[in-house]
C-alpha cells in the first residue's frame, strides 16, 4: 500500500472514530458497560464452583430422545434382567373364571417381547457411568430448567426437579429406568410440551408445589402396575404397540393427577390420597383417561394459535431465566 492510500486510510478512520464519539450517549455507555461487568462476574462465580466440583468440565452434552434411550435398552438389556421379568398377574380360582368372563384380552403373543422389554427396563438401576443414562438424567435436568450447562452427576440441584436427595438412583429404584425413560417422555416430547410446562409451573407453585420427578415415579409404577395386570392389552393390542401405549398411559395419569390437583387445591399433605384415587380411577378406566389426553393435547394446540408456543427450554422461562447458580 501506497504512503497515500494509508494517510487516507487514517483519515478515514479517525472520521469515523470522531462521528462515532458524537453519537455515542455517554450516560448509556457507562451503563452497557457496567451491565457487562455484572454479567462476567456472574459467569465467574459459576466458574469457580465448577472448578471447585471433583468432576472434570466437559462440553455439553447433546439432549437423547426417547427414541434414541429405547434403542439402547433395546440393544443393552441383559439376559439377567429378562430372566428377572415378573410379566402378567395370574387369576387363581375363582377369580380366573371371572377373568374370563369380564376380564381384559389376552395380549397378542408377538407383543409379548416388547412387554418383556418394558419390564427389563424397570429392573435396570441408574448407572451413572454410563454415557446414555447420564445424558438421559441431564436431558431432563436441562429441558425442565433451562440450564445451558450440564449439571454434575451428584448433588442438591436434583432436588430443583423433584429428586428426593443429591442421588437420583435411590428414587429410581422402585421403577428403575423406566421411570427415567417415562420423565423423559414427559420433558423431551413436543406433542407434550404444554403439558409438561403446566406439571412444572404447578410443581413450583408457592402452595401446591409438590416433588416433580418423585410424583413422576408415582405415574410410572401406576402404569407398570396397569401393563402387569393386563388393563393396557385391549389398547396395545388395538395399536399393536406396548411401549408406546405404556407411555401414553403415563402421559395420561399425569394429565389426570394434575386435574385433581389444580381444581381440588390439593397441597403436598393431600398426595397419599390423591394418589390412591388416581390409581384406582386410571386402571379402570384406561380408555377414558387416554381419550381425556387426547381432548387436552388437541386443546392446547387449537390454542397456541392465540398465544406463544411452548419451545423447548422453555418450563423454567415462566418462573425465572435459568440459574446456573443452583450448582454453587
Amino acid at each position: 500500500m501506497s504512503l497515500e492510500n494509508e494517510v487516507t486510510s487514517e483519515k478515514i478512520l479517525e472520521s469515523a472514530f470522531a462521528t462515532h464519539r458524537h453519537n455515542v450517549n455517554v450516560d448509556e455507555a457507562r451503563l452497557a458497560c457496567e451491565g457487562a461487568m455484572e454479567e462476567w462476574d456472574s459467569v465467574a462465580t459459576v466458574e469457580t464452583a465448577f472448578r471447585n466440583s471433583l468432576e472434570p468440565r466437559h462440553s455439553v452434552m447433546p439432549h437423547i430422545t426417547v427414541h434414541q434411550a429405547l434403542v439402547f435398552f433395546q440393544a443393552h438389556v441383559l439376559s439377567v434382567q429378562l430372566t428377572e421379568v415378573r410379566g402378567s398377574v395370574e387369576p387363581r380360582g375363582l377369580c380366573t373364571l371371572l377373568s374370563c368372563l369380564l376380564g381384559p384380552p389376552e395380549l397378542h403373543d408377538h407383543l409379548m417381547a416388547e412387554r418383556d422389554l418394558v419390564f427389563a427396563i424397570a429392573q435396570c438401576k441408574l448407572d451413572m457411568s454410563e454415557p446414555v443414562h447420564l445424558r438421559m438424567l441431564r436431558t431432563v435436568y436441562r429441558r425442565l430448567t433451562g440450564a445451558q450447562v450440564d449439571c454434575p452427576r451428584y448433588g442438591s440441584h436434583w432436588e430443583h426437579i423433584g429428586f428426593q436427595g443429591t442421588d437420583p438412583g435411590t428414587d429410581l429404584r422402585g421403577v428403575g429406568m423406566l421411570g427415567l425413560l417415562q420423565l423423559l417422555y414427559l420433558s423431551n416430547s413436543p406433542h407434550l410440551f404444554p403439558l409438561a410446562r403446566d406439571i412444572y409451573r404447578v410443581s413450583a407453585d408457592d402452595r401446591q408445589n409438590f416433588p416433580l420427578a418423585a410424583m413422576s415415579l408415582n405415574m410410572t409404577r401406576i402404569a407398570l402396575q396397569a401393563l402387569r395386570h393386563g388393563e393396557l392389552n385391549r389398547e396395545c393390542n388395538h395399536h399393536q404397540l406396548v411401549m408406546e401405549v405404556v407411555n401414553q398411559f403415563y402421559a395420561a395419569v399425569f394429565h389426570h393427577t394434575l386435574h385433581i390437583w389444580t381444581s381440588q387445591h390439593k397441597t403436598i399433605r393431600d398426595s397419599g390420597y390423591v394418589l390412591k384415587d388416581v390409581e384406582f380411577y386410571c386402571r379402570g378406566n384406561v380408555r377414558a383417561v387416554l381419550r381425556d389426553l387426547r381432548e387436552q393435547l388437541a386443546s392446547y394446540a387449537s390454542a397456541r394459535s392465540c398465544d406463544k408456543p411452548c419451545l423447548p427450554g422453555s418450563f423454567q422461562d415462566l418462573l425465572t431465566q435459568a440459574k446456573t447458580e443452583v450448582f454453587i
